[in-house]
């Protein structure tokens, strides 16, 4: 039996790495009546100065960037972002009782019973990403001991193509997927959200690669409370059922 609220907290470094990590995924639940929430610890003001004909000016991107997040948001049926308050390029040199603090505050308002963030290496081994990544599995730890129900961790994981396709070097829980989210229905509003980041050539790429990719669906590892490496489900809320790909 479902539970009557269902919630997922999404933390991450920059507007687009929600999208890019769990775009699908994000859409998927919201259109089932999950309420989804994104905390972000930045506006991006370090990214690129638009695409294409678009130029913007350095200190008009972060506000460029924070509509952007809003609009794409929106579109997934999410609530309104929640920005932390850094800036780009500095998460890694903030203080980390101050920035699990934050993240941890965020919890306790939304009680969220999924988290989704980086995993160790934030995949692209970013500053910013690690430093949410620690800050958010310590937010997490404070944030189960008086939740009121046990909440679980997951960390953004790929499958092999998608590894390959990317050009990166990954392992450990960042490649061993324990759910795997069908996003086939969701997947051209997840290449339509990364093309909304128009200020930015990394989202505009992976737009790109995911269009003529076969990917359907997006995958994450449990991290708390651990689960078997071999029992694999098709949801967060899903019964456990080992897909044929795996």
């Amino acid at each position: 039996m479902l539970p009557t609220r269902r919630c997922i907290l999404g933390v991450f470094a920059h507007p687009d790495d929600e999208t890019s990590c769990a775009g699908g995924t994000f859409s998927r639940y919201a259109r089932e009546g999950v309420d989804v929430y994104v905390a972000t610890a930045t506006r991006g003001e370090q990214g690129s100065l638009g695409t294409g004909s678009q130029v913007v000016a350095r200190q008009d991107l972060p506000r460029v960037r924070s509509a952007e997040l809003c609009t794409v948001l929106q579109m997934y049926g999410a609530k309104p972002p929640i920005f932390l308050g850094y800036c780009d390029q500095e998460v890694a040199h903030a203080d980390v009782g101050g920035l699990v603090a934050k993240i941890a505050a965020v919890m306790t308002t939304v009680t969220p019973d999924v988290i989704i963030t980086f995993g160790p290496t934030g995949l692209s081994g970013h500053p910013d990403h690690v430093a949410v990544h620690r800050a958010t599995v310590a937010a997490f730890h404070q944030y189960r001991a008086t939740a009121a129900i046990e909440p679980r961790l997951y960390y953004k994981a790929l499958l092999a193509p998608a590894v390959k396709a990317l050009g990166i070097t990954l392992a450990g829980p960042e490649v061993q997927p324990t759910v795997v989210v069908d996003i086939s229905a969701y997947k051209a509003l997840k290449v339509q959200a990364l093309r909304t980041y128009t200020s930015q050539e990394d989202a505009r790429r992976l737009a790109e690669l995911f269009e003529r990719s076969p990917w359907t669906v997006e995958a994450f590892h449990q991290a708390y409370p651990p689960v078997p490496a071999d029992i694999v489900t098709t949801g967060f809320w899903a019964a456990s059922a080992t897909p044929a790909f795996l």
